[in-house]
C-alpha cells in the first residue's frame, strides 16, 4: 500500500507538465526582459564614459551590438528600470507591474504606448495571451485613438482661443461705439449752441450788418469740402459695416448666443440712426429733445440681458 501512495504522489500528468512548462517558460521571458533592462542600464553606463564620437567603435568591438540594438536597450532600461523588482532588489513584490511579467519583444512593442497609458493598456488588453502581431495592431489602434484624441484637444483648445480673441475684438467695438456715441452726444450740443446762439446774433443784425452772399467760386469751393467729408463719413459707415457683418458671421458658429445678442444690439442702432435721418437735422426746441435722442441711442446699442 505504501509503494501505491509512492507512485501516486509522483505520478505526472500531461496537466502537470504542461503547467511546469508554462511556469519556466514565463520565468524565461520575465528574465529575459530582466536582463535586457540589467544590460540596458550598463550600456548608459559605459556610453557616458565613451569618448565621443567613438560609442559605435566602442558598441561593435566590445559588446558587438549594433547602435540600433543598444539604443532599444537602454530604452528598456529607462522606461521599466524603476519597475522592474529585480532592479529593486524585492524580486517577489506583490506590487510589480504587469509589464513586469511579459517578454523582451512585448515590453519593446509596448514602448509606443505612453507610459502613463501602459499599465492600464497591459490590464484591459490581456497582453500576456496576445500573438506578436496581435499586440502590435492593438498598440496601432491605441494609439491612433490618442492621436485623434490629442487633435481633438487641440481643435478645443483652439477654439477657445479664437472665441477669446473674438471676445476681445468685441469688447474694442463696444469700446469704440461707446466713444462715438458720446462724441456724437458732444457734438449734438455743440450744435445746438451754436444754433441757438446763431439765432440769437441775428436777431440783432440789422439788414445792413447781415453778411455779403458768398460768390459762385465761394459757394463751389465749399460745396467741395462738403462732398469730400459726406464721402469719408459714408466710406466710414460702409466700412464699419461691413467689418461688424464678418464679426457676426465669426462669431455664429462658435457662440451663436452671443452672436444673436450683438445683432440684435446693431440692428437696433441701426434702426435708431434711420428713424432719425429721415429728417435731419430735426426741428432744435430744447435740449431736452437732443438728450432724449442721445439716451435712445445710447439705450440700442446695449445687450439685452
Amino acid at each position: 500500500m505504501g509503494t501505491t501512495m509512492t507512485k501516486l504522489s509522483v505520478e505526472r500528468t500531461p496537466l502537470i507538465i504542461a503547467a511546469e512548462i508554462n511556469m519556466i517558460n514565463q520565468q524565461t521571458k520575465k528574465a529575459l526582459l530582466t536582463g535586457a533592462v540589467e544590460i540596458g542600464k550598463r550600456l548608459k553606463e559605459a556610453k557616458a564614459l565613451v569618448p565621443h564620437g567613438e560609442w559605435g567603435k566602442w558598441l561593435e568591438e566590445s559588446v558587438n551590438y549594433s547602435q540600433r540594438t543598444a539604443d532599444k536597450l537602454m530604452q528598456l532600461f529607462d522606461e521599466y528600470g524603476h519597475k522592474l523588482p529585480a532592479l529593486s532588489g524585492d524580486d517577489s513584490s506583490p506590487n510589480s507591474p504587469p509589464e513586469a511579467n511579459l517578454g523582451y519583444t512585448k515590453a519593446l512593442i509596448l514602448l509606443g504606448i505612453p507610459e502613463e497609458e501602459r499599465e492600464q493598456f497591459v490590464l484591459d488588453n490581456d497582453v500576456g495571451s496576445m500573438t506578436r502581431k496581435e499586440l502590435q495592431e492593438a498598440v496601432q489602434e491605441k494609439k491612433q485613438a490618442l492621436q485623434e484624441k490629442d487633435e481633438a484637444n487641440k481643435e478645443r483648445d483652439q477654439a477657445i482661443e479664437e472665441k477669446n480673441d473674438l471676445q476681445k475684438e468685441l469688447d474694442e467695438k463696444d469700446s469704440k461705439i461707446t466713444e462715438l456715441i458720446t462724441q456724437n452726444t458732444e457734438l449734438e450740443s455743440q450744435v445746438s449752441d451754436y444754433k441757438q446762439n446763431y439765432e440769437n446774433g441775428q436777431r440783432n443784425v440789422t439788414p445792413q450788418q447781415k453778411e455779403p452772399e458768398k460768390t459762385p467760386e465761394e459757394t463751389a469751393s465749399a460745396r467741395k469740402i462738403t462732398d469730400v467729408q459726406f464721402t469719408i463719413h459714408r466710406d466710414n459707415m460702409l466700412s464699419a459695416y461691413n467689418e461688424l457683418l464678418k464679426t457676426l458671421a465669426a462669431l455664429a458658429p462658435t457662440d451663436p448666443k452671443l452672436k444673436e445678442e450683438y445683432r440684435e444690439t446693431a440692428h437696433g442702432i441701426v434702426e435708431t440712426m434711420a428713424k432719425r435721418l429721415k429728417v435731419y437735422p430735426p426741428e432744435i426746441q430744447t435740449n431736452l429733445k437732443i438728450r432724449t435722442h442721445t439716451t435712445t441711442l445710447l439705450s440700442a446699442q446695449k445687450p439685452s440681458n
